[in-house]
């Protein structure tokens, strides 16, 4: 599934000080940099530097919190988050990036009031969010959630992950047999093991098969490792949508051994912290 970008060098405008202070801002420059080439602790160490000299600029809370997003410590980015929206509300981008890191805090109904507020600046970006199709899975908004992917297909047509999330959605709103019934047509989507997901889906592969169609063609270990996460993910979630319990919490504590730097391997998380829950 496509990944909403974002870049953060334009994110956020220079406070006064910073625009007045050549070294000051320099300091952000540096940071900015060594986040952009993964020097992530030194990017750290600048950044908090530049956030004592620099308090009311919110580019200054927003590089911090990026950088605890790419360490997926998404509960200390959160309040970063909250302080460079407080500084700088209109800077719409916020609400998507901090939309992202409250669904990987499992905080799912805020997560998609960020992503709502996003859209009312981006409603063309609609169709693409499949982000909130996934949020709304999780939030038990089922219609909600198939109508997001029935308009996430319409630019995104061969993705046989929207037509899993929808199948799931449709299930859990109505039933298995609607689902199965509405499952959007996939022609082709070349990502192992993604077409014996969709058979399985549609009824005509077992979860044994996928998993087989995963390890097949001797492909190499981070490849083998990827493809198997996938297969497990979408194991565990139609087995979910077909009301085995038992079995999608195994398949989803699989992928979870197949860490991979996805945003579908924090989605693995969310759900294995929801199952906890009991919901």
């Amino acid at each position: 599934m496509r990944f909403i970008s974002f870049v953060i060098a334009v994110a956020m405008g220079w406070n006064v000080l910073a625009q007045e202070n050549p070294a000051v801002r320099a300091i952000l420059l540096e940071a900015e940099q060594a986040f952009a080439q993964d020097r992530n602790a030194q990017a750290m160490e600048l950044v908090n530097q530049y956030i004592e000299k620099a308090p009311d600029d919110a580019k200054g809370y927003f590089l911090r919190a990026a950088i605890h997003d790419g360490a997926r410590e998404y509960e200390k980015s959160l309040p970063d988050y909250d302080k460079a929206i407080e500084l700088d509300p209109k800077r719409d981008s916020a609400y998507q990036r901090r939309g992202v890191a409250r669904f990987m805090a499992g905080k799912i109904n805020e997560s998609i009031a960020d992503f709502d507020k996003y859209l009312e600046s981006h409603p063309d970006e609609k169709p693409q969010h499949w982000q909130r199709g996934i949020a709304l899975y999780y939030a038990g908004r089922f219609e909600d959630g198939a109508k997001q992917f029935e308009l996430h297909r319409t630019v995104n047509p061969e993705d046989v992950e929207n037509a899993a999330w929808h199948f799931i959605c449709v299930a859990r709103w109505k039933n298995v047999e609607a689902a199965r019934a509405g499952l959007i047509p996939i022609k082709e989507d070349s990502r192992v093991p993604m077409m014996k997901v969709y058979e399985m889906f549609a009824g005509k592969a077992s979860v044994e098969e996928v998993i087989a169609e995963a390890k097949k063609g001797e492909p190499g270990p981070a490849q083998l490792n990827r493809q198997l996460f996938y297969a497990h993910l979408y194991a565990g979630l139609y087995c979910e949508g077909i009301g085995k319990k038992e079995e999608a919490k195994k398949q989803m504590e699989e992928a979870a051994k197949h860490e991979v730097g996805d945003y579908m391997y924090g989605v693995a998380k969310v759900h294995l912290g929801v199952m906890e829950k009991g919901k």
